[in-house]
Order: C-alpha cells, then sequence, then structure tokens
C-alpha cells in the first residue's frame, strides 16, 4: 500500500518504543512541531501500544476525541507473535485512530515522497516473521529497486558497532549487554539489501547515532540511529527530527558521502545480489552466484572477531569473496599464486575438514566439483591442498578451515605428486598416498593435524603432522607450487599482491578487479 504527499523536501520526527505512554508521545510532539515544525509525519519505531490487554485504554482518548494525534503518525508491531486486537483490528496499513496508522508486518510504503521500509517485530528480543522478511528480500531483489529512504524495524542490527574503532565507542552504550549478541542478523541483512539513507530502530532502550557506512565506493552513505524509550527523563533522547530530499526526486544524484565514513559494518554487503561491497571493497553489480539467508557465527565471537575468514570480524575482506552457498563460499587468494588461485571455506568457523557436518561436507564437495569444471574449461587443472595445525597453541585456536584451489596447467599438475613427494623428504614432511574417491576422514578417523593434497588425478596425498619432528613448514603448499611452476619467489602472498602504480587504482580496487575475472569464469559451473 502507499500512502502518498508529494514534497521537494521532507521533513519529519522519529520517536522510539512508546509502550502505550501515548499521551506523553503527542504531548511533545506537539510542541516540536509548533515550535520547529510543520513537520509531515511521525514514524514510531519498536513498540507502540505496549502490554496487549493496555491497549485499547490507551488508544481510547484517541478514538472518542478527547486527545488528538498531531502529526499523521505511521507505527509498527514490536510483537507480532502476541496479536494486540487493536493492530489486528486495523490489519496493515489501518488507521488505529484519526491520523494514526499501523504499517503492518512488512513493506514499502510512500511517505510525502520518501520511500519508507519497515520491519515489524523482533523488539524485547522476539524474533521476526520469517515471511515478513522475506517479503522485503523479494522487493529488494525487483528489477529497477534502487534502495529506499528510510527503514524502521523494531530491532537493532547484528554487528552495528563493527568497522569502528572500540575506543570511540561510549562507555555508556548498552553497559549491561554484550555487544556481539545485540539485534538480529535479519535486521542487518535488510539493512544491506534495502540501501536505506536512514535506519531508525528501536527496542534497546537507548540513543546512539552511528557514524554513517557505504555500501560501496560509489553509493550513498546509510545513518543507523536507535532511538530511547518515550519516557520523563529528558536526558534520554527518544524524539529526533530530520529532513531529507527523496531518492526519487535527486534525479539519480549520489549525495556525497560524508567524512567520516566507515567500511559497511554488516558481511551482507559483499554477498548479496546488489548489495554493494562490503564497505566500498566490492562492486555493486557483481552478485553472488548464491545467496545465504543467514550467516553461522562462531559461538565465542572472541574467535570470530580476529579470524581472516570469519565475516563478522573486522578482518574480514569481503571485496574478494566471489561466490557464497548455504554452508561456504568461495574467495579469491589473498596474494595469489596464479590467476583464478582461490580458497573454500565453511561459513562456521570450523578448524578443518575433519570438523564439517554432512550438509558442509556436501557443500564444499559441490563447490570443488564446479570449480574443476570451471578450471577444465580453462584448459587447467585443479590442485587443491589443506593444512591444519591443531595443537593448543594461540595459533591453532584461530584456524578456520580454507581450502586452497590452484589451476595449474595439465602439464604442470602432472608433476605435482612428484614435487610434493621430493620438497617433502628434504623436509621430513613424508606422505601416503590415498586412493581417489578416499575421504580424509577415513584415513583420520580421528581428528589430528595434516597436510593434505589432492592431485588432478583424485588421489591424495597425506602427511600426519606428528610423524615429522621438525615445525611444519607454514607455506609448503605454496612453496612447492611456487616451484612447480618455475617462480619459487611467489611462495611469499605478499609479493604477488597487485602492483599500485603512481596515481592508478587502489589496491582494494585491483583485488576487486581478481575476483571479477574469477566470478565472470565461474559463473555458467
Amino acid at each position: 500500500f502507499f500512502f502518498s504527499t508529494m514534497a521537494a523536501t521532507t521533513r519529519f520526527l522519529v520517536a522510539g518504543d512508546t509502550g502505550g505512554d501515548l499521551a506523553r508521545l503527542f504531548a511533545r510532539v506537539g510542541a516540536v512541531n509548533a515550535k520547529h515544525g510543520p513537520f509531515a509525519f511521525l514514524l514510531c519505531v519498536g513498540d507502540f501500544l505496549g502490554a496487549a490487554d493496555a491497549s485499547a485504554a490507551a488508544l481510547a482518548p484517541y478514538l472518542s476525541g478527547d486527545a488528538a494525534v498531531p502529526l499523521p503518525t505511521y507505527v509498527l508491531a514490536s510483537r507480532p507473535g502476541e496479536p494486540d486486537p487493536a493492530l489486528e483490528a486495523a490489519g496493515p496499513g489501518g488507521e488505529l485512530a484519526p491520523q494514526l496508522f499501523h504499517l503492518g508486518s512488512a513493506g514499502v510504503a510512500e511517505l510525502s515522497g520518501l520511500r519508507v521500509a519497515y520491519l515489524s517485530g523482533g523488539g524485547g528480543g522476539c524474533s521476526v516473521d520469517p515471511a515478513a522478511v522475506g517479503e522485503l528480500r523479494a522487493a529488494a531483489g525487483g528489477a529497477g529497486f534502487g534502495g529506499v529512504d528510510v527503514l524502521l524495524t523494531c530491532a537493532w542490527p547484528r554487528g552495528f558497532y563493527l568497522k569502528l574503532d572500540p575506543s570511540s565507542l561510549p562507555a555508556d552504550l548498552l553497559p549491561d549487554k554484550d555487544l556481539p549478541e545485540v539485534g538480529l542478523e535479519e535486521v542487518a541483512e535488510l539493512a544491506v539489501k534495502l540501501r536505506p539513507r536512514y535506519h531508525f530502530c528501536g527496542g534497546e532502550g537507548a540513543f546512539w547515532q552511528r557514524p554513517p557506512y557505504r555500501l560501496d565506493a560509489r553509493s550513498h552513505a546509510c545513518r543507523m540511529v536507535g532511538l530511547s524509550r518515550v519516557q520523563e527523563d529528558k536526558k534520554q533522547t527518544w524524539l529526533k527530527a530530520f529532513g531529507m530530499v527523496p531518492q526519487a526526486a535527486l534525479g539519480g544524484a549520489v549525495p556525497a558521502q560524508p567524512e567520516g565514513t566507515t567500511d559497511c559494518p554488516y558481511p551482507y554487503a559483499a554477498l548479496t545480489a546488489g548489495g554493494g561491497g562490503g564497505g566500498g571493497e566490492r562492486r555493486g553489480e557483481r552478485a553472488a552466484k548464491r545467496q545465504r539467508e543467514e550467516w553461522v557465527k562462531d559461538g565465542r565471537g572472541w574467535i570470530a572477531e580476529q579470524c581472516w575468514f570469519c565475516t563478522s570480524s573486522t578482518q574480514f575482506e569481503s571485496h574478494l569473496v566471489t561466490s557464497v552457498g548455504d554452508e561456504a563460499y568461495l574467495t579469491i587468494a589473498k596474494g595469489p599464486l596464479v590467476p583464478h588461485h582461490s580458497l573454500l571455506v565453511p561459513v562456521a568457523h570450523k578448524a578443518s575438514s575433519l570438523d564439517l557436518s554432512a550438509a558442509e561436507a556436501a557443500e564444499v564437495r559441490s563447490y570443488i566439483s564446479a570449480v574443476r569444471r570451471c578450471f577444465a574449461a580453462r584448459g587447467e587443472a585443479l590442485l587443491a591442498f589443506e593444512r591444519y595445525l591443531g595443537g593448543s597453541s594461540n595459533r591453532a585456536q584461530f584456524e578456520h578451515m580454507h581450502l586452497q584451489l590452484v589451476p595449474l596447467p595439465h602439464d604442470v599438475a602432472n608433476g605435482a605428486r612428484e614435487a610434493f613427494e621430493r620438497e617433502g623428504a628434504s623436509r621430513g614432511v613424508r606422505f601416503e598416498l590415498l586412493a581417489a574417491g578416499t575421504r580424509l576422514s577415513d584415513a583420520l578417523p580421528t581428528a589430528e593435524p595434516f597436510f593434505a593434497v589432492e592431485l588432478p588425478s583424485g588421489e591424495t596425498l597425506l602427511h600426519k603432522l606428528a610423524t615429522n619432528q621438525r615445525r611444519h613448514p607454514l607455506q609448503f603448499g605454496r612453496e612447492v607450487i611456487a616451484q612447480l611452476i618455475g617462480k619459487p619467489e611467489r611462495s611469499d602472498w605478499k609479493r604477488c599482491l597487485p602492483q599500485e602504480q603512481p596515481g592508478g587504482p587502489p589496491l582494494g580496487e585491483l583485488e576487486r578487479e581478481l575476483a571479477s575475472s574469477f566470478q565472470e569464469a565461474f559463473a555458467p559451473f
């Protein structure tokens, strides 16, 4: 449904959780509108009516005419799992009282020229309706979708604080909560897919305005604003005024990103169709081959934060990602040995392929098969290797499985077994040969540190680290392949980074081009 009142510039108010205290809300809104208005409308995020059994009493003065709603006001339902008689009676887009409208569970409305997306639910620790989330995903994936001006949610987005210097976060920001556990993944995903210019949210009882963030280098910035609960304490900010020119009136112009704009804090920026670039690190038009609806994170958040491959980590380089599945994703190697050298990584933090679930293992095998076909179409063979150090060292705690996938000309790949066995013999790395089709889990029924190479023949060279008294060389796989291709200097990944030139594109853009090249080649498979 659409509410339409076109205006070149729209000034409006936004309030946090009202909790049924309509008298306090509208008294303040009326005073602000009289002194600083006129404003086109009021948006309310979070819990509006409070307890279901008290909503009728809260609305009664506005239905009888004893009190008036000073502005057109649009509200959400915080807890869709707990039906409210008043909201159900009004229905989506219906009128609760004169000038007071219930937006509904999810959708996109036009208010005074602004495109406003909204999602009810999620407040007070509740979940959101999957069907409602799906409705907004579908809207974002529609032909010609260019984003919205405003996104309204009852919950904060999970990971809102990422990509910020921890020292910049206020000491009193949700002091009683663990920030990695605040908010919902679905809200973070929609904050990317819907491409809002402002994202207003409630549910946490606190005001905080995040520095703006970008979805990619060429997009507008988004500002996330969490609002406090309606209350007497004047130190708590629960009502704010905003003004903006509707996106539709900009004629395609993109507002400049303000100083202090950060990378996008949410991993979906690089991994959703049209989602842009993981904080300016990926082309918006380069859609993932497959989309993952919900990211799995390792339960020990302190590991995820320091892991290169966990999507919630501040070290995650999303611009390298080329394809996303339900359980794993593909990414171009940082400092590739050869063009299209890729990594296959499980989404969840798993130490090695021995730890994968049945679903994860099946998708990994499916990806390997697709990559093998991709390389074969280019006249190349696939050489894959994995290293698992294990143990109790600090390094081992941060191991996140990644399978290196290296394309090699067939004549070069045919010498891989000899090269690994020869170089291994000089370093105490002894291999056993597993027949084609043998899984590592069959050869290693009890998980232990290993180095394994899958040859183009399908056979696997397996080395158990416990059989070598020396410390296993960390770059052993790269070193052997670099020797094999006649470029030993490429064993150092840092020497394989694209070279920036004076006046040329930055490293991130050069790496983005490498990822785009592989994604184009891989798309048919």
